[in-house]
């Protein structure tokens, strides 16, 4: 806002040339842009993390398959191909709207955070009490280990400010999603294929 007050306030200043007043118009429409994305981060980073509905039995597979076949058009312009493993069917005990935004997320920031060229692997597991969700990542750069700082915050404000502050409001919004759901999400260089995302969500009660 202060940026944006004074290149308004410049402009008004004196007499000044038409290529000069259109600089600091452009100025402030990228200002204004920059303001606009960050209103709606927050409100897409408050509404993360709201209460979802009430869990039920959800096929996490079913899911995952859904959100792979919508994102692969995606994942097809940027020269990225998703390769989903389906294994036995996973259970999980979860709001399923706010499960299919936190994959639909999730996916989508791996997507846009990866270089072309690449396969992103897709792996489903289960222990005695919880699903496992693992993508790998073609590369783990400079962008994914910033991100890691973000982990361990659990004050929602300080994870907004850091995350504005670090390129990572999208991983923010994906995390808060995910933790809703009494998931636990992170990064790691030691996974089924090297480097990756791995997810844990609480598995459904048995019938």
């Amino acid at each position: 806002m202060t940026a944006l007050r004074g290149g308004i306030e410049l402009g008004l200043m004196g007499k000044r040339s038409a290529a000069e007043y259109r600089a600091l118009l452009e100025q402030s429409l990228q200002l204004a842009d920059t303001m606009t994305q960050l209103v709606i981060s927050l409100r897409d980073f408050g509404e993360s993390g709201a209460p979802g509905g009430s869990p039920r039995c959800v096929s996490l597979n079913a899911a995952v398959g859904e959100v792979v076949a919508e994102l692969s058009s995606l994942a097809e312009s940027r020269d990225l191909r998703l390769q989903f493993k389906v294994q036995a069917d996973v259970q999980v005990s979860a709001d399923q709207d706010r499960l299919r935004e936190a994959l639909q997320h999730l996916l989508g920031w791996v997507i846009q955070n990866s270089a072309g060229g690449a396969v992103i692997s897709i792996q489903l597991a289960s222990s005695e009490r919880e699903a496992k969700l693992w993508l790998s990542l073609p590369r783990l750069d400079a962008q994914y280990l910033q991100i890691r700082i973000l982990e361990d915050i659990t004050n929602p404000g300080l994870l907004f400010c850091h995350a504005a502050k670090n390129g990572g409001l999208g991983w923010a919004i994906t995390k808060r999603l995910w933790d809703s759901l009494g998931g636990k999400i992170g990064i790691s260089t030691e996974g089924p294929e090297g480097s990756g995302i791995g997810v844990r969500l609480p598995l459904a009660a048995a019938t």
